[in-house]
């Protein structure tokens, strides 16, 4: 699962306060009573406010029991009986857990041993925003999509809704005839019944647990492609569709074209066919993100309906989430975690391999940059005191939704990737296929993906390396001096910010490589680092070589390389790979933050690698300065960081050109349309230079009269700055965009330009359409999160934040509102601290994930104090003699 909350927050999930309670299993239900085949039947109508179902569950039972422990969460269960042999037992259903949906079946004399069948009927309401079965309009027409994981097949049926209970099912779904059903399996038959109604019967499931069942019912429009051929892998053709709502057809074209790449490539790599006998792939107006549903994916439809002429922006992200899911159907569905404290394997292994994927599919849109770019922001929140493990216990149900936020997904998939490059990717590969063939069907452990990726390796030793990452929070710290005859000396610490008290003690075991650059091609050397200080020693070749500590980027550390040797890197640093580049960056952006590296300091790397050809690396210093000019420059200092902005990148987007005409670069490089993207929004939008700016702002309500008449890759820095501009012309355009448009890149477009209104009745005005029910959460979000980064419009945000509280958090559902703690993270003050937590402390602790996330943000907002204290004066005293240089310079 890939989820987009708020400008792709992370979802901070932690237990919410519980009351103590005993007289039910808070986590893991008690051993006895396991499932073996469902039948179940579901009666959805997405006019109707509700939906009805029916079960039979056949279980296993251990040992006599009057009580069997199952899931149920807000469903009116109307009828509950078990059969065993000849008799049937009246049982009375209870849900004592009302936050997490445990039940009780009671029995009125004890069940034996042996297999049993519970037959269960009931009814429940539609959610409203993505989580259990859900509806949403869409063109007037009503639509339901499900959205189980994590726990929330529980809020559809009653059932043993963990992923270590994997079982057959057999679906029905009865509907209004003229709806389409879908569910993970192909059709076996529809049946008409009277008034007017239609059962559609799917054929039985391969064993899966309940969070990978999916259905969707509607008026759909279906494209159905002819079978993807047969190949080397697999011999069948393999049928593939694109579902979505009624007059979306025409923006299939670009992801039918390019998914039986992406199935290829996944099915050669692990070389075994795809798990399941079809694939839908299915757009809802209102997903957030994705879901790896076994044989139906359900996406936010702006990930899937690019239409034709899709832009590279969009290109990258369908190859990256598609391959995320698709990876999914082997690892995760196929073999799946035994229970929830493993779902971080599950999510960086698809994280990594989607990546990875997808970068082979389409090597032109700098895809692994950016992968690599989104592990390097969660070393961010990996660096904080309050932090977590990747892998850590869950023995409560609320806890569960810890499990899935950047440190699962960014930090897991930056050490995968770390573990892949030391063992070699064939290697590594051929572990990874010893372990989906070991438990295919079934579940397994990340002890047992270990297990086969020593054994495939020949290399036991990476294990205990591959726990030192997951099992204890922090960011490794090596410090590289020269200790003379080649040797390097390595020193590994925690890395901290400055300001934090983060503890100190932890060691690593850190696969840890160099490249030595010197003639020729450079040199690789690898040692593993396991105690506090060690060495390595170089090539006789390679001794009066520039060191690079991290080779090819793939270690999950910081490298901190002082004096000459760094000054010798920095001097190559225009010309270094990507990666290695990337990585420096954001070393040298890192060592800022713990106050080991000047402002001044920081200022000339960001000049020297500005002037790198990749897109990722010229530009990762570029937003870090972005980033002290909103939260520590003084007023005084803003302006010179504005200017300095231009400076470094001006002259490079003049000499690419801006012209926002449609389709006038689309002959260009994917990459080099994406720089002039992201240098539009640094130099127009951060610096806001006056040439750039006003050609956007210019072209703006031409652009939301008719949004085909810009550049779709530019259209929501046209609008942004468009919406800058005094008056706020264009805010109604902008909300009818985001609230009304059938397109849902459009509305995505709207909804980020409306964030950026800056004149203080405008704010109010904008701030009030975050409650607009008809605006999608997401979008709502988004409008909060850049009025309260820019250091402009904070205050007012942040008022009317305060006034509307109760009502913000209303907006989101209870899984995801630990993320609004990060609506604190842009204050840099003991003022700005007691504020939010005044305000929004209390309110947090009550929701779910609210406890660490507000740990976190107050913890971010203590270090950025203690850094702009520490560097006082610093920015304005750097730029201020440079404020007169040309561009460029």
């Amino acid at each position: 699962m890939r989820r987009f909350v708020a400008l792709a927050l992370l979802l901070l999930a932690v237990p919410a306060a519980r009351a103590a309670d005993d007289s039910y299993p808070h986590g893991r239900l008690p051993e006895g009573v396991t499932p073996t085949h469902y039948r179940l039947e579901l009666g959805i109508d997405p006019r109707a406010g509700g939906f009805a179902g029916a079960a039979e569950i056949e279980v296993l039972v251990a040992a006599p029991t009057r009580t069997i422990w199952l899931h149920g969460l807000g469903l009116e269960v109307r009828e509950a009986t078990v059969t065993s042999g000849a008799r049937r037992l009246t049982a009375r259903y209870e849900e004592l857990d009302h936050v997490s949906g445990v039940a009780r079946l009671s029995l009125p004399s004890p069940l034996p041993a042996g297999p049993a069948t519970l037959h269960l009927r009931w009814r429940a309401p539609f959610q409203a925003s993505p989580q259990g079965l859900y509806r949403t309009r869409a063109g007037g027409t009503w639509y339901a999509f499900s959205q189980l994981e994590a726990i929330d097949a529980r809020r559809v049926f009653p059932g043993f809704d963990e992923p270590r209970f994997k079982t057959p099912f057999d679906v029905a779904i009865l509907t209004v005839s003229g709806d389409l059903a879908i569910s993970n399996m192909p059709e076996r038959h529809a049946t008409q019944l009277a008034a007017g109604r239609t059962r559609h019967e799917f054929l039985t499931t391969k064993p899966l647990p309940t969070y990978l069942l999916a259905f969707a019912v509607g008026p759909f429009d279906v494209s159905e492609m002819v079978p993807i051929p047969a190949n080397e892998v697999r011999h069948d053709p393999l049928p593939l569709r694109l579902v979505a709502t009624r007059g979306q057809a025409g923006r299939f074209a670009f992801a039918l074209r390019e998914a039986p790449e992406l199935i290829a490539r996944l099915e050669r790599y692990f070389g075994t066919p795809f798990p399941y006998p079809k694939i839908d792939l299915i757009a809802s107006p209102i997903h957030a993100g994705a879901m790896e549903n076994a044989g139906a994916i359900i996406f936010g439809d702006a990930l899937l309906l690019l239409g034709s002429a899709a832009t590279p922006r969009q290109q990258s992200t369908f190859g990256v989430v598609a391959a995320h899911e698709l990876a999914h159907q082997w690892f995760g569905d196929l073999v799946t975690p035994a229970w929830w404290d493993d779902i971080w394997l599950n999510e960086s292994f698809a994280e990594w391999m989607g990546s990875k994927v997808a970068d082979q599919w389409r090597p032109d849109l700098g895809i692994a940059q950016e992968q690599l770019q989104a592990t390097l922001d969660a070393m961010v929140t990996d660096g904080l005191q309050a932090g977590r493990a990747v892998h850590q216990p869950l023995t409560d149900n609320l806890q569960i939704g810890a499990a899935f936020d950047g440190i699962t997904y960014q930090k897991g998939a930056g050490v995968i990737g770390m573990v892949e490059s030391y063992l070699g990717a064939e290697r590594f590969r051929r572990g990874v296929q010893l372990h989906l063939g070991r438990h295919a069907d079934g579940t397994a452990t990340a002890a047992d993906f270990f297990a086969a990726l020593a054994e495939a390796s020949g290399e036991p030793a990476i294990v205990d390396a591959f726990r030192s990452f997951i099992d204890q929070p922090g960011v490794p710290l090596v410090t590289v001096r020269a200790a003379g005859d080649g040797t390097l000396a390595l020193e590994q610490l925690r890395f901290r910010p400055l300001g934090s008290g983060a503890p100190g003690p932890e060691l690593w075991q850190i696969p840890f490589c160099v490249h030595a650059y010197g003639a020729g091609a450079p040199q690789q050397v690898c040692t593993l680092l396991a105690t506090r200080t060690g060495t390595l020693r170089l090539p006789p070749g390679a001794r009066a070589a520039t060191v690079h500590p991290n080779a090819d980027g793939a270690g999950y550390y910081r490298f901190a390389l002082g004096g000459a040797p760094l000054r010798s890197l920095l001097a190559i640093g225009a010309t270094l790979p990507p990666r290695e580049a990337l990585v420096l960056a954001d070393g040298a952006g890192a060592a800022f933050d713990a106050g080991e590296l000047s402002f001044a300091e920081l200022y000339d790397v960001a000049r020297v690698l500005a002037r790198h050809p990749d897109r990722s690396a010229a530009l990762n210093l570029g937003y870090r300065l972005e980033d002290v000019h909103d939260r520590l420059a003084s007023a005084e200092a803003q302006p010179l960081i504005e200017r300095a902005l231009v400076r470094l990148y001006g002259e490079r987007l003049g000499a690419l050109g801006y012209d926002l005409s449609p389709g006038r670069y689309a002959a260009e490089p994917a990459e080099q349309q994406l720089l002039r993207r992201q240098l539009l929004g640094l130099v127009g939008l951060s610096g806001r230079d006056p040439a750039v700016h006003g050609a956007l702002a210019g072209a703006a309500a031409r652009a939301a009269a008719d949004p085909a008449s810009v550049e779709g890759l530019f259209r929501w820095r046209v609008w942004a700055a468009g919406a800058e501009e005094p008056g706020g012309a264009l805010l109604g355009d902008l909300h009818r965009l985001a609230t009304d448009s059938d397109d849902a890149q459009l509305r995505q477009d709207a909804g980020i330009a409306l964030g950026f209104a800056r004149s203080e009745e405008v704010e109010r005005a904008e701030l009030a359409i975050v409650v607009d029910p008809r605006l999608d959460m997401n979008i709502a979000l988004t409008i909060l999160f850049q009025q309260m980064a820019h250091p402009a419009t904070r205050a007012t945000a942040w008022g009317w934040i305060a006034a509307h509280r109760d009502l913000v958090f209303d907006r989101v559902p209870p899984m995801f509102q630990g993320a609004l703690a990060g609506l604190g993270a842009t204050f840099c003050s003991p003022a700005g601290r007691a504020a939010f937590e005044a305000e929004l402390g209390a309110r947090l602790l009550r929701a779910s994930g609210g406890e660490l996330a507000l740990r976190r943000t107050l913890e971010r907002i203590d270090n950025c104090a203690a850094l702009k204290q520490a560097t006082g004066d610093a920015v304005r005293a750097t730029l201020a003699p440079l404020a007169a240089e040309a561009p460029g310079r």
